[in-house]
């Protein structure tokens, strides 16, 4: 039976590196994201990001959001009261909570056009497949499904189709895959080179060293034997990059869309 690949979860991060939200539909915006997506980040003075990559202390930093209300709530992992603010009004508050958070000044800034993402120009999305995870989830002892989907902080996850499917949208280098998710159309770029972000447990920060070597070896031994990964120098990546042409902002995405490949697109 051919797989009928369906939207099955989309994710944002209203706070660059902070907890993601799920959502049953969602905006193109600006810049080739999703409306709210990384529309803020947490700076230093100077205006250097405080992500998982640098800094561990963004893993036990818990947050959730009433995007409608431009609300935020804080907590460190060991607390159970949350702090309630204001995205506008409680502006200086917030960055009060952060600078004694992380024991530095911190600024919390906003930028709606997508300038907050990894790589804002060519990929506003990031790509994978439930099945995926939940392989990825058995490579590892006591690692849930959601605690592998929390490592790898996807936008989008597709259902009915097997694991590394999303292989699928991505060729070699300088050719991107078009596809289709409802009407909204996207081009797979590439995979993406994982960073040490996935080698840490989303709530503790601790670090599991072999991680890196181990989930690499296991992508090796169940790569199909049509992926392009080969091309791409090792097999520490994971999800697709995704750019999102500016034809298509103002279009909506929804939990259950169906996701057609129309095929390969020279890359400029």
């Amino acid at each position: 039976m051919e797989p009928k690949p369906t939207l099955n979860r989309i994710t944002i991060y209203p706070v660059k590196s902070l907890d993601g939200i799920s959502l049953q539909k969602a905006l193109i915006g600006n810049g080739g994201c999703l409306v709210h997506d990384r529309e803020y980040a947490i700076t230093d003075a100077d205006g250097n990001f405080i992500i998982g990559k640098t800094n561990p202390l963004v893993h036990t930093l818990r947050s959730a959001f009433e995007l409608d209300d431009e609300i935020i709530y804080l907590r460190h992992q060991n607390e159970t009261s949350w702090k309630k603010f204001h995205f506008r009004n409680d502006l200086l508050a917030i960055q009060l909570f952060l600078s004694d958070y992380f024991g530095i000044p911190i600024v919390l800034q906003k930028n709606m056009n997508g300038r907050f993402m990894d790589i804002p120009d060519k990929s506003g999305m990031t790509v994978l497949s439930t099945a995926s995870l939940q392989s990825i989830s058995k490579w590892f002892d006591k690692m849930h499904l959601d605690e592998a989907r929390r490592r790898f902080r996807a936008t989008i996850e597709i259902e009915g189709v097997p694991p590394f499917w999303e292989d699928r949208l991505f060729s070699k280098e300088g050719i991107g895959i078009e596809f289709k998710i409802g009407d909204v159309t996207l081009i797979g770029i590439s995979p993406r080179a994982r960073c040490v972000v996935p080698t840490r447990n989303p709530d503790s920060g601790v670090v599991t060293h072999s991680f890196p070597k181990y989930f690499a070896k296991h992508r090796a031994a169940s790569l199909p034997n049509w992926s392009m990964l080969k091309e791409y120098g090792h097999h520490y990546h994971f999800t697709v990059n995704c750019y999102v042409p500016p034809s298509e902002l103002g279009k909506w995405i929804h939990v259950g869309n169906e996701v057609h490949i129309v095929g390969e697109k020279k890359l400029k």
